[in-house]
């Protein structure tokens, strides 16, 4: 790797650390507590009816943590558990529905504070980068659901995530 892409590479790096740190202190705040709450919320949200199986490949975390996370998502009054079967899916109650609301709101209120530095052509750029870096990744649902987790889905018309799955 020469130079000019060890420093392109270093800026992404710091980059990616700078949005994840940005999104994660918003969401936290507007769920008023940390750790996989918001990002639980966001998830089944976009998926209802997903099981704890599916919740804990998303969130990269271990079956107990799991099933701690979700007694906490019961406990705050936000999630119920259905009792269809063993898999028992996850639901948002109402006010999980105006907590992950509020979670996606303060996510996309980071995000667009960083996205007015950028001149219309810097985001066009943007747009055509992560797509280059994003498509490839999408090998499997879980890999969507993973890397979409703390998405607004209903704002891209065209996810190069679900493109580069379907491609």
């Amino acid at each position: 790797m020469n130079v000019r892409s060890r420093h392109a590479a270093n800026l992404l790096g710091a980059s990616s650390l700078l949005v994840a740190g940005m999104v994660r202190e918003a969401v936290t705040a507007s769920v008023g507590a940390g750790g996989s709450l918001g990002e639980a919320l966001i998830a089944i949200k976009d998926q209802p009816g997903r099981t704890a199986d599916w919740l804990s490949t998303v969130l990269q975390i271990s079956q107990p943590g799991t099933a701690h996370l979700i007694r906490r998502l019961t406990e705050q009054g936000w999630v119920v558990r259905g009792s269809e079967g063993r898999a028992r899916p996850l639901r948002l109650t109402p006010e999980g529905e105006r907590v992950a609301a509020a979670a996606l709101a303060a996510r996309e209120a980071v995000l667009e504070g960083l996205i007015d530095r950028l001149s219309d052509e810097q985001r066009e750029q943007l747009v055509a980068i992560t797509g280059a870096l994003l498509g490839p990744e999408a090998r499997s649902e879980e890999t969507l659901a993973r890397l979409c987790r703390l998405c607004d889905r209903g704002t891209c018309s065209a996810c190069p995530v679900y493109e580069g799955l379907r491609g």
